[in-house]
């Protein structure tokens, strides 16, 4: 069964939520391939990249000043909720803050998908050459041709662009897991839809550590120098859109085949995780791993 939604939380979870609640699909034994385009954060991969997450961070409940506001000890107006300053864990939890999936499973679908021969453009090639020579080599994933990487995802409503929104939201993700991830790929809906099927899966009609998560890099989520001003991906094409399309494709047909052809030897029964699988208030059970010590609150 394939399915899409037109982007954004709400129409995510919404359109989730209505087909594992109707009574004419049985979803407990389904595998669900979360795919779709995503701004990349060059110091971990490059447009046309595809990656596998392990984790998914809502990085936008959150407080928002001004930056023209802020003290001047803050490096961004962005505050966890709750709490006192930019860098400390949220007060307020909602539960979809932070979603942990079978990592097992993450990476049999790593090692199917990098059966692929990916495409490429020479505008994004052009594109990534601006990234060479960055300041010790921080760019230096974003000059490299796609490939397939692990790397998680922070999700938003809000289309963030430019270094130091970018550096706040990585401080968010980090804090958010307890300094353990960076995130690689920017996106919208994966908290969203993980949040509809985490309701599913209590009321036992998914079973949520056969969720598979990737996203394609179809820009960069920052400039190259800060000098230069952020162009806006969706009207400047950095030539990484189609091969990102592509990509996502010529992937997950791979891990698709991968599983139908080990259906009945492996995934109709599952493969078992050896991580913590769930939601930030451990509703599936287990304890979360991702969360600070106490004494560090």
């Amino acid at each position: 069964m394939f399915a899409a939604n037109n982007g954004t939380v709400i129409n995510a979870a919404l359109s989730v939520a209505t087909v594992t609640s109707s009574p004419l699909f049985g979803l407990s034994k389904n595998y669900f391939l979360l795919t779709g385009i995503a701004g990349v954060n060059p110091k971990l991969g490059t447009i046309g990249a595809v990656t596998f997450a392990k984790f998914a961070v809502q990085v936008d409940t959150q407080l928002e000043f001004d930056g023209r506001e802020i003290p001047s000890t803050w490096s961004t107006g962005y505050v966890p909720m709750g709490a006192d300053s930019p860098e400390s864990f949220p007060r307020i939890i909602h539960g979809s803050e932070v979603y942990e999936l079978n990592d097992d499973l993450r990476q049999v679908c790593i090692s199917f998908a990098r059966t692929a021969t990916l495409e490429d453009s020479a505008a994004a090639a052009e594109h990534r050459a601006l990234y060479a020579g960055s300041p010790n080599g921080i760019y230096h994933a974003a000059t490299l041709d796609p490939s397939i990487i692990a790397g998680d995802v922070a999700s938003s409503n809000v289309f963030w662009h430019g270094s130091l929104l970018c550096e706040g939201m990585e401080k968010v993700f980090k804090i958010y897991t307890a300094g353990k991830v960076e995130y690689a790929m920017t996106a919208s809906e994966d908290t969203a839809i993980m949040t509809a099927l985490l309701r599913a899966a209590l009321q036992k009609q998914v079973d949520f550590s056969r969720i598979i998560l990737m996203r394609g890099g179809s820009n960069f989520d920052r400039s190259y120098s800060n000098s230069i001003p952020p162009s806006l991906p969706y009207i400047l094409d950095q030539g990484g859109l189609e091969p990102a399309k592509r990509n996502l494709n010529l992937s997950g047909l791979n891990v698709v085949q991968g599983i139908l052809e080990g259906w009945s030897t492996t995934f109709e029964h599952g493969i078992e995780a050896n991580n913590y699988v769930g939601d930030v208030f451990g509703s599936l059970g287990g304890i979360p791993d991702f969360l600070p010590r106490e004494k560090d609150l």
